[in-house]
């Protein structure tokens, strides 16, 4: 019994001995601890561990600084020995909970976040957020909205703050190897944690070896992020105090703050002031500037804010900058937001808060009615289970860059580079005829169920294109004609630029192209304006009515060109007046199988009146030989071809030709037969399953516009004096335009057409054909057929009375 008393008194002698000589060591951690030394710290607590394994204080704190560090696989082991002990302070729980997430353990991430928000008031709000996160990190593993590179420039040091500079990248590196130069030209190793540096990309779009941003005197270090406005000329720069090795977040002690300068052209400054709303209590910094370079974006830990730091926007005033403006809980939140980017339309941010996947996160957040109204993660491949922030992209080049700690890497942050995996658009307005970018240019998303948007100062507007879909863009500016193109997702994943050239008002001539063979109008037709004198060219395209406007300059000779996949290009010349109409004459454009007979002639110029231009002269029909799809055949002498031509028209011309005594309807003709077996498949589908592949012969044939022609005659020798919509007899007599036959007639829409010409009703036995009329010459009757097609009559035609019968007109 005495020895044993002995023991345990050498035991608690010994112990009390260890815990003496911590002592001191403690004292020192805690000091380095506390001035965010962390390294420093880890070496002291490791000694007061050595003698004391369990000490709780010194487990809390040497796992709180390997997080700082970004060594949470060495944290995990002091938090766990940490929370296991009984009066462990919650805050260490908390990381505990965040260190797993940051380890991809997000199971048991959830549940310690479960318990602490069950067993602490003060935590019970952030825990039930950051388990809520865990949940969303397991069930949002999709494929990648970009493509992810670690650039070769990175080293082993902190590489971070990617700027855009035009064509050209400015970061901050704490690698030493890079040599600025002073006045004397002597090489001098810049004396800080971090300095500037400038590159670009190679062919094979990697950044370069890098050199100094700053020459001369100038060798400034501990600077950036940066940002550059859209045109250069302002820069913005964040003067920092980050540790090499500690992870750039605010429980760093990160001191940050902001200046503005202009920028020289290769990026370097000389005469920074400071932002009028710095303050030593508090930081300002990471910033970003604008399209237009009016508005400021930056964080700040600044009194009055939502939690840590905040997101604001400042905007120039003269000389001067606006007091700050908080951009609102949608974006900021009870934890931290940094590394602002507005690329226009939608603002590019990290948090530590939102949910995401550990660490900092980079979001989105969409702009409505003047208010950050919505935010969206950026995925997987951007995001990962650490920090992800700082990110930058150009559009019109499809690659951006950020900033990541994640596992893989070269140092402590690199930079990694981006390219957008999904359809991204860029529309480019310009002015037709100057080719000057046209900016503040509405882009109009209505159709499409979204808002309206403005291009930057470059002419540019970019957005990511959702899948399935399918609409018109509208594209409007004060002095200028509006546009519309057709945005369609394409499902390649990859970037595409749509080029919007804006014509002048009354710089822009108009016209309409329609398929020769039927009369219907041409969608999507290419028409390219080549001045003879400067060779210069403007584009248009038709569109879903077949109407185009093509800039043009006055007294000048163009070749216009028209072009469309599955029919014969058109050109020739045309002259422009002084003080002409502005109008070019119908243009007919001919499938492929349907060849001329003779070449069509060119469109006359337009007179200086303002009536209608007159429709080209329709050249006579031949088929050409290859390769057809055979629909139908029937030895009926009157048949209607239109119902064909309704649905499958869209995939070649329709036509009929006479063989054994039958009347045999295809749908051609093909020059190869790999074309014509993909038509025969289509059609197959529309309801033609005994469709067959037939070698075709070069021959007349009809298409559906004889076709219809036939049936006119078939229908009937009108009477002379017929029954209009305004219940009076009416004498039929020059032009008119037929829109159809109808069984009953008071099925007739007359609404539709009642303000184009005299709807006029031509009873034939149990039918009734339905003409517009009252037109005083052929040019009137032709405006009254266009209007008549586009508001759904598109099987309508001229006719006219020849020797008292009704006939389709020349």
């Amino acid at each position: 019994m005495k020895i044993f008393r002995i023991l345990l008194s050498l035991a608690f002698g010994l112990f009390f001995f260890h815990a003496a000589m911590a002592q001191p060591a403690l004292k020192r951690a805690n000091k380095n601890y506390e001035l965010s030394e962390f390294s420093k710290a880890v070496e002291e607590y490791k000694e007061v561990l050595s003698k004391t394994p369990n000490h709780l204080e010194a487990n809390c704190k040497i796992a709180d600084s390997y997080r700082h560090l970004n060594q949470q696989d060495r944290a995990l082991p002091h938090y766990q020995a940490a929370v296991s002990q009984e009066g462990v302070e919650k805050i260490y729980v908390f990381q505990y909970g965040l260190t797993l997430m940051e380890l991809g353990q997000y199971d048991i991430a959830r549940r310690v976040f479960e318990k602490l928000a069950n067993e602490s008031p003060d935590f019970k709000t952030r825990a039930k957020n950051f388990a809520e996160a865990c949940v969303y990190a397991v069930n949002n593993q999709d494929p990648p909205l970009f493509k992810v590179s670690n650039e070769y420039v990175n080293t082993a040091s902190a590489d971070f703050g990617p700027a855009l500079l035009r064509d050209q990248v400015v970061y901050s590196s704490g690698r030493t190897d890079i040599i600025s130069r002073n006045s004397r030209n002597a090489p001098s190793a810049a004396q800080g944690s971090n300095q500037l540096l400038i590159t670009q990309r190679d062919k094979n779009g990697y950044l370069e070896v890098p050199v100094t941003l700053h020459s001369g005197m100038n060798n400034a270090t501990n600077e950036g992020p940066v940002a550059y406005s859209a045109d250069g000329n302002w820069v913005a720069i964040t003067k920092n105090n980050f540790t090499p090795g500690t992870r750039m977040i605010p429980s760093s002690g990160m001191s940050l703050t902001l200046y503005i300068a202009q920028a020289g052209e290769n990026g370097d400054w000389s005469n920074a002031v400071p932002f009028p709303h710095n303050s030593v209590d508090f930081s300002t910094g990471f910033p970003s500037f604008s399209s237009d370079g009016k508005a400021l974006f930056f964080a700040s830990d600044r009194p009055g804010g939502y939690g840590g730091f905040d997101l604001y926007v400042s905007y120039r005033v003269g000389n001067t900058w606006s007091a700050p403006e908080n951009l609102g809980m949608v974006v900021n939140s009870v934890g931290n937001e940094i590394t602002p980017f507005f690329d226009g339309s939608s603002l590019y941010f990290a948090s530590d808060y939102h949910r995401g996947f550990g660490g900092f996160d980079i979001f989105r957040a969409e702009e409505s009615a003047g208010r950050w109204s919505a935010i969206f993660h950026g995925g997987p491949g951007l995001n990962s289970s650490v920090d992800d922030f700082g990110f930058v992209y150009d559009a019109s080049r499809n690659v951006g860059y950020f900033v990541s700690n994640r596992p893989g890497g070269k140092g402590a942050e690199d930079i990694y580079r981006i390219q957008k995996e999904t359809e991204n658009i860029v529309i480019k307005v310009t002015d037709a005829i100057t080719g000057v970018a046209i900016s503040e240019a509405a882009i109009d998303f209505s159709n499409c169920g979204d808002k309206t948007y403005m291009t930057d100062i470059n002419g540019i507007f970019n957005f990511q294109l959702m899948e399935n879909l399918n609409c018109a863009v509208t594209i409007r500016k004060d002095g200028f004609l509006s546009q519309t193109v057709k945005v369609t997702s394409l499902g390649l994943r990859q970037s595409r630029t749509l080029d919007v050239q804006l014509a002048k008002t009354g710089e822009s001539y108009r016209g309409k192209v329609i398929n020769g063979s039927n009369g219907y109008v041409l969608e999507n037709v290419k028409v390219i304006a080549t001045n003879q004198a400067t060779n210069e060219s403007t584009t248009a395209n038709t569109d879903a009515l077949g109407d185009y406007q093509v800039p043009m300059q006055s007294n000048a000779t163009y070749v216009l060109r028209y072009s469309k996949a599955g029919y014969r290009d058109l050109s020739f010349n045309f002259r422009t007046g002084q003080n002409d109409n502005k109008t070019i004459q119908n243009i007919e454009m001919l499938p492929v199988g349907i060849a001329a007979t003779s070449t069509p002639p060119a469109p006359k110029q337009p007179a200086s009146t303002t009536s209608a231009p007159a429709a080209m002269e329709k050249p006579a029909e031949t088929l050409a030989g290859g390769y057809a799809v055979q629909l139908a055949a029937t030895t009926s002498s009157s048949f209607d071809l239109r119902p064909y031509q309704s649905k499958v028209g869209n995939a070649g011309t329709v036509y009929t030709v006479e063989e054994g005594g039958k009347t045999k309807i295809r749908v051609g003709v093909f020059p190869t037969r790999e074309e014509a077996a993909a038509v025969q498949a289509k059609v197959r589908e529309a309801g033609y399953t005994g469709a067959f592949l037939v070698e075709e012969k070069t021959r007349q044939a009809k298409s559906a516009s004889t076709a219809a022609s036939n049936i006119l005659t078939a229908e009937s020798k009108a009477a002379s004096t017929v029954t209009t919509n305004a219940g009076t007899a009416n004498k039929l007599e020059g032009y008119m335009v037929r829109l159809g036959v109808f069984r009953d007639a008071s099925r007739f829409n007359q609404g539709l057409v009642d303000d184009v010409g005299i709807i006029t009703y031509v009873p034939k036995g149990d039918l009734t054909i339905v003409l517009l009329s009252g037109y005083d010459s052929r040019s009137s009757a032709e405006i009254g057929l266009r209007k008549a097609r586009n508001r759904g009559f598109p099987d309508a035609f001229l006719v006219e009375m020849k020797e008292g019968e009704l006939r389709k007109a020349d």
